[in-house]
C-alpha cells in the first residue's frame, strides 16, 4: 500500500508534462529514501499547471513595467513580494497546516529607483509615445552610479524628471559615427544601434571606446536601440539595462534611454529604414540613487512531519532591470506552483519546508547572504537547499538541459556531489533528465549556503559548454536583456513544469537526516565568525567559501553572529575557533559618522579577551576598504581604527595607511601556514599593524600582514591578519594551502 501511494504521488507530480528524454541511471552517492505516503484523503492529487505558471510570469513581468521592473531594492521588487505574499495567503490548507510567511528586510549598499521614463517620437508632425527604459548604473561605486540619477544627488528621492528634446540623428554603424562632429550633434538626440556598444558582441575595449566617442559628441540625449536575434554572434540587448559599458564611464552622461526596435512598430516604424522618418524626439527621465538601499526576503515556512530536518527551495524575486520572465520570474513562479500543488493535494511534507523568494540577488546575492546569516539554527538541520535560477532561451543550435550546478569539495580532495546526484537519480526514476555539474563560481543564491556546508544546488536550463564560448548563459540564454519576456518563455513551459517537478521530488523525498547528503563529517566542534559590526554581507563567511568548507572537513560546524547582534561570554564559550571580522558599515545617509557608526562594546571586548585567556584560538582581521566577495577592493572603510578597541587588549595596534603590495612573503615555518612561501592579498587593502610580542608570519615590503600572538596563561593565541582578503574567495584559490592548514590547526587546537 505504501509503495502504491508513493507512486500515485509522484505520478501526480509528473502529470501533464511531455515525457522528456531519459538516460540510463547511475547509482548516486546517497540514494533518496522513500517519503512517508500521503494519507487516503490526499488521493485526488492535482497536476502542475502550465497555464498558471505562465499567468504568474505575466503578472510578475507587468510590475513597474518600463519603470525599473522588479529592480533590486526597488518599489518593483517590493510589489513583487507583495504579489507572492498575497498568493500564498489564498492557500487555505497550507495555512491550516501551519504555514507562516514573513517579510525579512535588510540593507544593500546601493540601489537605484527608476520612477519614470518616456520617449516621444514625432513622425510627419504627429507625436507618438514609445515604451522606453532607463539604465541602472554601477552597483558598488556611488560616484559612477550617480551618473544614472536624474538630478545627480544621492538620497534625494524627490520626483524631478529631466526632459530633453531635439531633432534626431541615427547612428547604425561606425561609418555613421565617423561622419558626425560635435557641431552637427549639438542639440540633437542620437538613436544608436546597441550593437555598437554591446560588450558581449564587440568586447569590452571596443564597446567602451565607442561609448566614449559617442559621448564626446555631446548629444542632448541618447537612445540605444536593441533588436531581437536568436543567432549566435548577433546583438540582442544583453546588459543594456545594467552592466554595460556606460556604467563604467567616468564623465557625466546625458539623459540615456533604451528601446526595442520591435516596439517602434506601434508608431508605424518598421525597422531602421523607417526610423529615419522620425524627425524629433523627446526624452523624459526620473531616477534616484540611494545608499544604503532597502530590500527584503519573503520566507514561507511549512511545518513538516519531522521538524528536526528541513528542505529549502529558493528563487530570487528581483530582475536585472528587465521584465525578468526567465531570470528569475521562472523560479519565483515555480516556488508558487510548489506551494499550490501541496495545498490542493493537502500534502504535509516529510520534513520542514522553507520557500524563500530572495531579494537583491542581482546586486550580489544580498538576500541569501542575509538569510544564512540570520538563520543559523535552520542551516544546521537543513537536508538540502535547491535554488531555481533559472529558465533560459538558448540561442539557435544550443541544446540546453536541466543542470544542477553546485560548488564542490574538489579543491579539498573530494569531488562528490551527493545531493545533486541523489536528486538527479530520483528525477531519472520519474523520467526527468537532470545533470549534476561541479562548479567553483557564484551560481546563484545557493552559493551563499556553501561556506556553511549545507548541501545545495542551482537548477538552471543551460548548456555551459556550448554557451560559454559565445559569452556565457546571459548572452546565449537571453538573460539580462529586454527580450526576457513571457512571450520568450512560453515555448519553454514544459521545461518550467519539469523544474517544478524536480523541486517537488526534492521536497517529497527528503530524508529526515540533515547529515544525509553532507560531504563533511558530522560536526564535533564549533567555528564561530563574529560579524556583529560588519554590515557589508560580502565580507562575511558566505564569501569565505573554501575556508568554510575546509573547516567542515575538519569536523567544524561553521556558525555566525550576524551584523547588529551583540554577544556575551556565554555565547562564545563553546566555540573552539573564533574569527572576528572587520568593523565596517555602509555610509550614513546624513553624512554624519556619529549617527551611523560601528564600535565594539566593552562587554564584547571583555568576552573575547576572556575567550583567549581561557585558551581559545582567535583570528582578528581588518580591512582598509569595503570589499565585495572578500577579493574586490571598493570604497575606504572609515571604521578600520575601531578594531583597535579589541586589538589593543592583546598588544596589537593597527596603524593608518595601507600596504600596497599584493604578495606577502612568508617569514615563518609555523604549521598554521601549511608550508606556503607566499600569501596573496587583493592589494592596497591591508592595514599595517604592530605587535608587542609574538611571531610575524608574513610581510609585505617589511611590514607584517600576518602574526601569531600568544595571550593568557592557558595557551591562548591570536592570529592577526592585516587584510580579510587573505581568507577570501577567489576563482583561483592561491591561498588554499593556508586555509586548509588553518582549519587543520584549529582542529588540533580543539582536540
Amino acid at each position: 500500500m505504501r509503495k502504491n501511494l508513493l507512486c500515485l504521488l509522484l505520478a501526480a507530480v509528473l502529470l501533464g508534462c511531455g515525457v522528456p528524454r531519459t538516460v540510463a541511471p547511475t547509482a548516486p552517492s546517497t540514494p533518496l529514501p522513500s517519503p512517508s505516503p500521503p494519507t487516503p484523503a490526499q488521493a485526488a492529487l492535482p497536476s502542475i499547471s502550465r497555464e498558471r505558471l505562465l499567468s504568474t510570469l505575466a503578472d510578475l513581468t507587468a510590475i513597474q513595467a518600463h519603470s525599473g521592473w522588479r529592480n533590486s531594492a526597488s518599489v518593483g521588487e517590493q510589489e513583487a513580494l507583495d504579489y507572492v505574499q498575497a498568493r500564498l495567503s489564498e492557500l487555505g490548507f497550507l495555512r491550516e497546516a501551519g504555514l507562516q510567511v514573513e517579510r525579512e528586510p535588510f540593507s544593500v549598499f546601493l540601489a537605484t529607483e527608476i520612477w519614470e521614463t518616456g520617449l516621444t517620437l514625432t513622425v510627419d508632425g504627429h507625436a507618438f509615445a514609445v515604451p522606453a527604459d532607463a539604465m541602472r548604473g554601477e552597483r558598488e561605486q556611488i560616484a559612477l552610479a550617480l551618473h544614472f540619477d536624474s538630478d545627480g544627488v544621492l538620497n534625494d528621492a524627490r520626483r524631478d524628471p529631466r526632459t530633453v528634446e531635439g531633432p534626431i540623428l541615427l547612428v547604425r554603424d561606425t561609418s555613421d559615427l565617423d561622419r558626425l562632429s560635435p557641431a552637427e550633434v549639438d542639440g540633437h538626440i542620437l538613436l544608436v544601434d546597441y550593437a555598437l556598444v554591446d560588450r558581449v558582441v564587440r568586447g569590452w575595449v571596443e564597446a567602451f571606446d565607442t561609448a566614449q566617442t559617442l559621448l564626446a559628441l555631446k548629444p542632448a540625449g541618447m537612445v540605444l536601440v536593441t533588436s531581437y536575434s536568436n543567432r549566435p554572434g548577433e546583438s540582442h540587448g544583453t546588459f543594456v539595462g545594467e552592466g554595460g559599458v556606460f556604467a563604467r564611464i567616468e564623465e557625466a552622461l546625458p539623459p540615456l534611454l533604451f528601446v526595442r526596435l520591435e516596439d517602434l512598430s506601434g508608431v508605424g516604424l518598421q525597422g531602421w529604414e523607417a526610423l529615419a522618418q522620425a524627425e524629433q524626439a523627446r526624452l523624459v527621465w526620473d531616477a534616484d540613487v540611494v545608499s544604503p538601499g532597502h530590500s527584503a526576503n519573503l520566507v514561507a515556512h511549512l511545518p513538516g512531519k519531522e521538524p528536526s530536518a528541513a528542505v529549502i527551495l529558493g528563487a530570487h524575486i528581483d530582475s536585472p532591470n528587465s521584465p525578468g520572465a526567465l531570470d528569475d520570474g521562472a523560479g519565483a513562479a515555480a516556488l508558487l506552483e510548489v506551494a499550490r500543488f501541496l495545498d490542493e493535494g493537502q500534502i504535509v511534507p516529510p520534513v520542514d519546508l522553507y520557500l524563500i523568494w530572495f531579494g537583491s540577488e542581482e546586486l550580489g546575492l544580498y538576500g541569501s547572504s542575509h538569510f544564512v546569516a540570520t538563520h543559523q539554527e535552520l542551516l544546521d538541520r537543513t537536508v538540502a537547499m535547491l535554488q531555481i535560477d533559472c529558465l533560459s532561451r538558448p540561442l539557435d543550435g544550443i541544446d540546453a538541459s536541466l543542470t544542477l550546478e553546485a560548488w564542490s569539495y574538489g579543491r579539498l580532495g573530494d569531488d562528490r556531489l551527493p545531493w545533486p546526484e541523489a536528486l538527479a537519480q530520483a528525477g531519472r526514476e520519474q523520467g526527468l533528465d537532470l545533470t549534476p555539474e561541479a562548479s567553483t563560481w557564484i551560481a546563484s543564491d545557493n552559493t551563499s549556503f556553501a561556506a556553511y556546508n549545507v548541501p545545495n544546488a542551482n537548477l538552471i536550463y543551460m548548456d555551459q559548454a556550448a554557451m560559454d564560448p559565445l559569452g556565457g548563459v546571459h548572452y546565449a540564454g537571453h538573460l539580462h536583456d529586454p527580450y526576457d519576456t513571457v512571450e520568450l518563455a512560453a515555448p519553454l513551459a514544459d521545461v518550467l513544469v519539469q523544474m517544478v517537478q524536480s523541486a517537488l521530488i526534492a521536497v517529497l523525498q527528503a530524508p529526515p537526516d540533515a547529515q544525509a547528503f553532507r560531504v563533511v563529517p558530522r560536526p564535533e566542534h564549533r567555528a564561530l565568525f563574529i560579524a556583529s559590526h560588519t554590515e557589508p554581507v560580502h565580507m562575511a563567511p558566505t564569501w569565505l567559501i573554501d575556508l568554510g568548507m575546509a573547516l567542515g572537513m575538519e569536523g567544524y560546524d561553521v556558525d555566525l553572529i550576524p551584523y547588529g547582534e551583540s554577544f556575551d561570554a556565554a555565547e562564545i564559550e563553546d566555540a573552539a575557533f573564533v574569527v572576528v571580522l572587520p568593523v565596517a558599515d555602509y555610509p550614513s545617509p546624513q553624512g554624519d559618522l556619529a549617527l551611523y557608526d560601528e564600535a565594539w562594546t566593552e562587554n564584547e571586548v571583555a568576552a573575547l579577551e576572556d575567550y583567549v585567556i581561557q585558551g581559545g584560538l582567535l583570528v582578528l582581521t581588518n580591512s582598509a576598504h569595503r570589499m565585495k566577495y572578500t577579493n574586490r577592493v571598493l570604497d575606504a572603510n572609515e571604521d578600520w581604527p575601531d578594531q583597535n578597541d579589541l586589538a589593543e587588549r592583546f598588544g596589537i595596534r593597527f596603524r593608518s595607511g595601507t600596504l600596497e603590495g599584493a604578495e606577502a612573503r612568508v617569514t615563518s615555518d609555523h604549521p598554521i601556514l601549511g608550508g606556503m612561501r607566499v600569501l596573496m592579498l587583493p592589494g592596497g587593502n591591508a592595514v599595517p599593524f604592530e605587535i608587542a610580542s609574538g611571531e610575524v608570519l608574513a610581510q609585505v615590503n617589511g611590514e607584517a600582514v600576518a602574526a601569531l600572538v600568544p595571550y593568557g596563561g592557558r595557551g591562548g593565541e591570536v592570529l592577526v591578519l592585516a587584510d580579510l582578503g587573505l581568507l577570501g574567495a577567489a576563482g583561483e584559490p592561491v591561498n588554499l594551502g593556508f586555509w586548509r592548514a588553518l582549519a587543520a590547526y584549529a582542529r588540533r587546537w580543539a582536540e
